[in-house]
Parts: C-alpha cells; sequence; structure tokens
C-alpha cells in the first residue's frame, strides 16, 4: 500500500442460517476477503436492512420439510447484491432448492468442506456474477453442416444416443475421469434421450448426467437455463419441484446434429 492511501474496503456480507451454520458461513466468508456485516437467522431472512452488504451467504444444510421450503421461498425475497448470492445444501436438497433458484444470480455448493466455501466466495469477489444472460445466435452457421449438406430431419432412436452416453462413460475405466469432463453436452445428450424417451428428469437427476461434482453440475445447469438451452417444467404435483427438458432452440439444434451426423456416416459422439 502506498504510503498515506487509503485502505481498500473489504466487501460486506450478510450470512443467513441457524447459529451453529452462521458460525461457518461468517469463518469462510472472512477468510476468503469479506467482513460480515449482519447475520440473520430465518425466520427474518431477506427483511434485513443492513447497510453496505454486498454479498448474501445461506446455509440450508439443517433444514428439511417445510422448514427449508419456507428457506428457499425467503431466499427468493432477498434483494440482489453486486457479488450476488452463495447457498450451501446437501445432495439431497437438490431437488428442492435448485428448480426455484436457478434463474437468479446464484451459487449453489453442495456439502461444501470449508475451504471449497472459502474459495467459492473468493471466486465471486473477484468475478462479480453477470447481471444479464448471454445471447445465443439465432442461427446455426446457414443452417447447413460442415459438409455442406442441407441439414434433413432423420429419425434418432433413444438407444442409440443412451448407447453413446455409455460409450463415453466407458472412458474413464482405463483413464482418470477428469480427462473427459464435459458436462455440458453430457447433459444435452441425456436431456435429448429423455426428450426421445418422453421422460421427465429432474435437476438432481441431470447432474448424475453430467458426471461431474455437484457443485459444478449446478452451475452448468444455471448457466445452460439462462443461455436459453433448458428450460424448467413445472411438476404438476408439487410446485416446489421442476423438471429439466431442452428449449425448442436447444431441440432443434440437438435434431440438426443428429441428422448431419446421419447425413456424413458418422456416429454419435
Amino acid at each position: 500500500m502506498v504510503d498515506g492511501a487509503m485502505p481498500m474496503a473489504r466487501p460486506g456480507a450478510l450470512v443467513i442460517g441457524r447459529t451453529g451454520a452462521r458460525v461457518h458461513l461468517a469463518a469462510a466468508a472472512v477468510r476468503a476477503g469479506a467482513d460480515v456485516v449482519a447475520e440473520s437467522d430465518w425466520s427474518d431472512a431477506g427483511s434485513s436492512g443492513a447497510t453496505g452488504v454486498q454479498l448474501v451467504i445461506a446455509a440450508l444444510e439443517d433444514l428439511s420439510g417445510d422448514s427449508l421450503n419456507d428457506a428457499v421461498d425467503r431466499l427468493g425475497h432477498v434483494p440482489e447484491t453486486e457479488f450476488g448470492l452463495i447457498v450451501t445444501l446437501t445432495e439431497s436438497q437438490i431437488d428442492a432448492v435448485a428448480a426455484p433458484l436457478l434463474a437468479r444470480r446464484i451459487t449453489l455448493l453442495c456439502d461444501p468442506q470449508a475451504a471449497d466455501l472459502a474459495a467459492a466466495i473468493a471466486q465471486v469477489l473477484v468475478a462479480p456474477v453477470e447481471p444479464t444472460a448471454r445471447v445465443l445466435p439465432a442461427n446455426v452457421a446457414d443452417q447447413r453442416s460442415d459438409y455442406g449438406l442441407p441439414a434433413e430431419p432423420v429419425q434418432v432412436a433413444a438407444a442409440d444416443v443412451r448407447k453413446a452416453i455409455r460409450a463415453r462413460r466407458l472412458r474413464s475405466r482405463p483413464f482418470p475421469e477428469v480427462l473427459f469432463e464435459d458436462p455440458a453436452w453430457d447433459m444435452l445428450l441425456d436431456l435429448y434421450a429423455a426428450h426421445l424417451e418422453r421422460a421427465q428428469v429432474s435437476v438432481s437427476s441431470l447432474c448424475i448426467a453430467s458426471a461431474v461434482a455437484p457443485s459444478t453440475a449446478l452451475r452448468w445447469i444455471g448457466r445452460m437455463t439462462e443461455d436459453g438451452l433448458f428450460v424448467r417444467e413445472p411438476d404438476p404435483f408439487d410446485r416446489r419441484r421442476a423438471f429439466m427438458a431442452l428449449s425448442e432452440t436447444a431441440l432443434d439444434r440437438m435434431n440438426r446434429y443428429f441428422a448431419t451426423l446421419a447425413q456424413n456416416g458418422l456416429a454419435i459422439a
């Protein structure tokens, strides 16, 4: 620091959760370079009048049933901040938590260790969440394959897509899985197969299909939802849950991709 210069202010964080959870959240925030300017339990979450809050961190792991549902509802009313919202949860809570929160400026962390939480906080402080989604191009090139052939529709069998997914998984037997992490494509394939099967896919099932850690999968699901590739379809029997599906745009592009493969005698990869 230059002599006489004012020290750089640390971002202010609001931590939300039960007493024990707030202790861990606060410790991680300080470790990551933030100052805890306010704390709240779930009874008044979202109504804090604290000033200087630039980041909100909330813990859901010790909640269940109506308490969990109420907490998720309250998170939906937390004002947006410069650095967004970080929520910790368990893997078993994914379907109850992720669906209603995917579209917000939010980072979902499944069962994070203290170091993982601190690293995630530090990351958002360095690179704040973008408030607006990126817009995908309206057209895929000129609607032709790279081989110059029109992408005419073809009949694709769900079983063939599932075989390709299984083949991709077999690569991790002779080699470390980390070499082949490709969650975006793995999820696109899974949702395409589900579309052909007329099956519904929960958020937790899509996380499994991604073949990466749940926190990483949720980040990709949120990103691809905001990019207009995935859409949420409400569960008709439980308004708090939702299923994931390909958007019309994504479905059209997947159809064209498989048509191009067929026209050029190529296998699904």
